[in-house]
Order: structure tokens, then C-alpha cells, then sequence
């Protein structure tokens, strides 16, 4: 028993150089996305959009609470849109960041309540991965709350509690979670899984399409993909061998996203999955590479760093403490400049901070910077690329810039970043609250896979809706689907001309199959959007994008050239099994849309067309 407590740091651990990267990847992934959505915002998370409120009022699900529901003016959206994307931002920088990890996870959470037709797996994972993180110390390392704090950070790297064990059994139930819900034979026995996924055209790649000719390395990859899914977490506890287990399921894991980034239009899902799998590197690999920068300091002889600023400048004071925090420096010493002569003459003489290296040679403004660039385990490369002569009277002039207004900045800084007794770890309250949602959560994942009775399930559907952690990782569950094809909307203008209301640029109306379907969609959001509109259960909402269509295009275009209506028409296209020639393709009439009138709804008749 002693021996397997003194494992739990290896096991459910995290170091604290992780939690940064993690928390860095996260905020960084979520800004981008937030950036690409604020263009959609009147389309897709307002009244004037595809899904008003009043869809939501009568179709949308129960316990599903969102702050965009108070206003439908896409104003507010894209404001809330703005707000979450500073938080994010405010977390990749580990600004506040207790503050910036719960606006985060409000605002996303109320993001994915607003229009769930637009969602995939990489959404309902980045609202999970906030929720661990209002219990974790994402800012206790390479932040800018460690960097201007009062209080002394953490000791010690390693950091072992409920929320660490939670994120990580998190970031390993996607995976293990998932191959048990991948309960086909195309998984297994067959494995065709793989297969049957890059035959969809309209998630594959130029790369996957390239991909399925190589029919033998199809199964597998199919095998491998299942196996590393099913045992691949199990292996990520393991009391022993587990520093390079944990390293070799990272890299397998890595492996596995950046081939679907390349392979399959998943959104955002490949993206926060990389982030999260940043939470399996150890703390060894952060000793190794300090280790690594202090031998090679010691073999050429090298001293650590002096940076020498105006001690009568508090604005100089908090640059050189962020400087040596992200440029992860932390042997660097930052001395006022007053107190050694030669420094504080060349402050009087340059009015410029001052950093000498260990050959005794002072370098001031831009070349100063430069110096800490190339010193970065980080940035170094940067260092490299800003060192020639070209960056210095830029460079100088920027400084000069920035220098003759420290005093307005100063006070700017004194308002943003003051020092703060800033606590970087949570309480026992919320350790022991972790622990209860962990069991929770586990519990959750554990009814999906009908391994503990739907009543469980039911019970706690409510309570994990309204925190928007409700997941089901059921990607290619239980097997890819089958069902492929692409969207043709013939309609006719005022003046008699037929066009295709997706696509009014091309001449005509085409029902050939685009060459691919993957990047004819305006984003990543509208893929999902235009795809969810093929299913069943979202027919509720073709009249709504049929009217949106219609505004767009009528407010766009003179009475002569309005559009009197269109037919949504899908264009179903079965996979083959292996071998087999593709079957016939035919046209599913989904809804006829009369713009002007209230819409009716069209037939399902199906017309067989010739095959591809």
C-alpha cells in the first residue's frame, strides 16, 4: 500500500511547467476559433441568423442555459464573442487567470447552448477542459500572475490533487470512452473502420483522399487506431514503467490528431485535442531541458544573466519580471541599476535598461532585448532572426518609442498589473469538490457505455446539462456512417434565371459532385451546420435556414433579380464496402422554400440518378 501512495504523484500528477503549457495551448486554440466565429455571429448566434431563439423556445433541449439567449441583435453576440476572446487571451497569458478560466467556461458553455448545430466533439471537450481548470493552478508557472505576485509560487514542480487526477482521467476518457462505443465490426473484426471514414467525401481531405488508395494500410490503421484508443489510458495510470508508458501514449495520441487534422474536416476537435494531450508531458522533460541550458552555459563558461533597470521606474521593473517569465530565464537577475556604477552610468548616459552578459559586455535597448531572445530556451530561434543589423535602428527607435512614454505606461501597468497576493492554489473546499465531480463525471461516462443503469443516467442528466459537461465521445461510434453526399439548392430568380442558391457564383445548376466537398463550405461551423440539416432530427430547422436564405439574398439584390424560391435537395451517396463499385446516387428532396410565403414542406420523394 505505501508503495503504491508513493506512486500517486506519477500516476495522477501534473507539474506545474505543464499546467502552463496547457493552459497556454488551450487559450490559444480558444482565441482563434472565438476570432473565426465572430463573422458568423449575426448568422449563426442571433434572430436574424438560421437559429433564432424562438427555435430554441420550441425545439432546443431542457437545462440548457445561455447568456446569448438575452438579446438576439447580433451586436450582442459578437460582443459576448469579443469579451470571451480577451478571456482567452487573458488565459493564454495567465492574466487573472482564475478569472479569465470562468469567464471562459461561462461564456463558452453559453456559446455551445446558443446553437448546437454547429457543434463537434472539440466543443464539448473545451468546455470540460475549463471546467478541471477552475480547480487547477494554471497560473503558478510562466504567467503573469507568477510573474507579479507577492506571494512566493509553489516549490516544488510536481503537483498531485483531485483536479489534477480529474483532467487527466478527462483527457483519457475521450479515448477509451470512445473505443468502447466503437462496438461495430467495421472496428473489429473487419477493419474497415478507417475505410469507411475517409470515403466520406464531405469530411475528407485532399490528404485523406489521397490516403484511401493505399486500400492494404487501411486496416491497419484501423486496427492500430482502436487498440491505442482502448488500452492507451489504461497504460497512462500504470504505477510502473510509467514515465516512458505516459511518454509513448502522448505520441501515439499526437499521431492519431494531427493525422485526422490532416485527413478528416473535424472543426475544432483535432486542435483542443492537442492541447489537452499537453497535460501527459512530465515534469522530466522540463528538468532535461533546463538541465540541457545550464551545461551548456557551464561548458562555454557562461554566467547567468544581470538585467539592470531605473529603480524610480516601476513600469521598468515589471517588463524585466515578465521578460524573464516568458522568455523562461529563471537564473536571470534583475538588480536596479543605481546600485552598480558602471550600469547606472550607462542608464544616466543612454536612459536605456541595461543587460551585461558574462563576458562583462553591456548591451542596451533593442540589442539588449535580442540578447534575452537568443538566451530563451523558447525563443531562441527568434533571438536568431531579429540579430542582424537590419532590426537594430527599428528596433532602438521602437524602444525609444515605449521609452518616452513609461511614465503613461507606468501608470496603465499600475492599473492592469499590479502586484497582487495572488493565491495560484485552490483551497481543500475546492479539491474536495473536484473530487466529487470527478466521480460524477466517471460515472456519467461510465452510463454512456450502459455499463451502470439509465436511471443513473437520467438522474444526472440536469445537473451536468446545466455545466454543459455532459459528453458522449461516440466519434465514428458505432462505426463511420455510411451515408455520404453533398447539398445542390436549385432555385429561380424574378427575371427567370435558375442558379444554385449555395453556390450563385457558378453558372448554372450542377448536381455533379463537387471535386471536394470538404472545402466547399464557407468554415469549418457552416460544414457542420449545412451537414446536421441532413439529419432527421434537425428537420425541424430547414424552413428556418430557408428563410434566412432568402433575406440574404433579397436584401442584396434589386426586385428584378429577388429570389422567389429554392429547393434544399441532398444528394445521397452510399459508401461501398471495400471493393464494390460506388451505388447509385439520389436526390432527397429535403424542403421547398417559397421566399416571400410562409415555406411548405417538400416531399422525400427520391429520384435515382446515374453513379459517379
Amino acid at each position: 500500500m505505501n508503495w503504491l501512495r508513493s506512486r500517486l504523484p506519477l500516476m495522477f500528477g501534473i507539474d506545474l511547467r505543464t499546467l502552463a503549457l496547457f493552459r497556454a495551448a488551450l487559450g490559444a486554440v480558444l482565441f482563434v476559433d472565438l476570432c473565426r466565429r465572430v463573422g458568423d455571429a449575426g448568422s449563426l448566434y442571433s434572430d436574424g441568423g438560421v437559429l433564432p431563439r424562438s427555435w430554441l423556445a420550441a425545439y432546443g433541449e431542457s437545462w440548457r442555459a445561455s447568456l446569448y439567449l438575452a438579446n438576439g441583435q447580433a451586436w450582442f453576440a459578437i460582443a459576448l464573442l469579443a469579451l470571451q476572446a480577451l478571456a482567452a487571451l487573458a488565459l493564454l497569458l495567465g492574466w487573472r487567470t482564475r478569472l479569465a478560466v470562468l469567464l471562459c467556461f461561462v461564456l463558452e458553455a453559453s456559446l455551445l447552448n446558443r446553437n448546437e448545430l454547429v457543434l463537434n466533439g472539440g466543443d464539448v471537450l473545451a468546455v470540460c477542459l475549463l471546467f478541471w481548470s477552475l480547480f487547477l493552478p494554471l497560473g503558478a508557472r510562466w504567467s503573469v500572475d507568477a510573474a507579479l505576485s507577492k506571494l512566493p509560487p509553489p516549490r516544488d514542480h510536481q503537483y498531485l490533487s483531485w483536479a489534477s487526477a480529474a483532467l487527466l482521467v478527462q483527457v483519457m476518457s475521450v479515448y477509451f470512452f470512445g473505443a468502447v462505443l466503437q462496438s461495430g465490426a467495421e472496428w473489429w473484426p473487419d477493419g474497415s473502420a478507417v475505410y469507411y471514414a475517409l470515403q466520406l467525401d464531405r469530411y475528407a481531405t485532399p490528404t485523406g483522399l489521397w490516403l484511401r488508395q493505399y486500400a492494404d494500410l487501411l486496416p491497419v490503421l484501423t486496427y492500430a487506431i482502436w487498440f491505442i484508443e482502448l488500452f492507451g489510458p489504461l497504460l497512462v495510470f500504470s504505477p510502473v514503467l510509467g514515465r516512458p508508458l505516459r511518454f509513448l501514449v502522448m505520441l501515439l495520441f499526437t499521431a492519431m490528431q494531427l493525422g485526422l487534422l490532416l485527413c478528416l474536416e473535424l472543426g475544432v476537435f483535432p486542435c483542443v485535442s492537442l492541447a489537452a494531450l499537453t497535460v501527459l508531458a512530465g515534469g522530466w522533460i522540463w528538468d532535461g531541458l533546463g538541465g540541457r541550458a545550464q551545461r551548456r552555459e557551464q561548458a562555454l563558461g557562461t554566467l547567468p544573466l544581470r538585467l539592470y533597470y531605473d529603480r524610480d521606474c516601476e513600469f521598468c521593473l515589471k517588463q524585466c519580471l515578465l521578460l524573464r517569465t516568458f522568455l523562461i530565464l529563471p537564473r536571470a537577475e534583475i538588480v536596479p541599476a543605481q546600485d552598480y556604477p558602471r550600469a547606472r552610468a550607462l542608464l544616466e548616459a543612454n536612459r536605456s535598461w541595461v543587460v551585461i552578459d558574462h563576458d562583462d559586455h553591456a548591451y542596451l535597448k533593442w540589442p539588449a532585448f535580442v540578447l534575452l531572445l537568443r538566451r530563451s530556451p523558447l525563443f531562441a530561434w527568434k533571438g536568431w532572426l531579429l540579430s542582424g543589423g537590419w532590426a537594430v535602428a527599428p528596433g532602438n527607435a521602437l524602444y525609444d518609442f515605449v521609452g518616452r512614454r513609461r511614465g503613461a505606461l507606468g501608470k496603465l501597468s499600475g492599473a492592469l498589473l499590479p502586484y497582487r497576493e495572488t493565491a495560484l492554489e485552490g483551497g481543500r473546499f475546492m479539491q474536495r469538490l473536484a473530487g466529487f465531480f470527478l466521480f460524477i463525471v466517471l460515472a456519467w461516462n461510465l452510463c454512456t457505455v450502459h455499463w451502470l443503469p439509465q436511471l443513473l443516467h437520467r438522474a444526472l442528466t440536469p445537473p451536468l446539462r446545466l455545466l454543459r459537461i455532459d459528453q458522449q465521445w461516440n466519434l465514428f461510434a458505432p462505426a463511420p456512417s455510411k451515408d455520404d453526399g453533398w447539398f445542390v439548392f436549385p432555385g429561380e430568380l424574378a427575371d427567370g434565371t435558375q442558379l444554385d442558391v449555395l453556390r450563385p457564383g457558378h453558372s448554372g445548376i450542377s448536381y455533379d459532385k463537387p471535386a471536394t466537398i470538404s472545402s466547399s463550405y464557407p468554415d469549418s461551423r457552416w460544414h457542420q451546420y449545412e451537414e446536421n440539416l441532413w439529419l432527421p432530427q434537425y428537420a425541424n430547422n430547414r424552413p428556418y435556414f430557408g428563410r434566412y436564405l432568402c433575406r440574404q439574398w433579397n436584401s442584396a439584390h434589386p426586385a428584378q433579380q429577388a429570389l422567389k424560391g429554392f429547393k434544399m435537395i441532398y444528394m445521397l451517396e452510399l459508401s461501398p464496402p471495400p471493393g464494390q463499385a460506388p451505388a447509385a446516387v439520389e436526390q432527397r428532396i429535403l424542403w421547398r422554400q417559397e421566399c416571400g410565403s410562409d415555406p411548405v414542406p417538400g416531399s422525400d420523394g427520391i429520384i435515382p440518378l446515374h453513379a459517379n
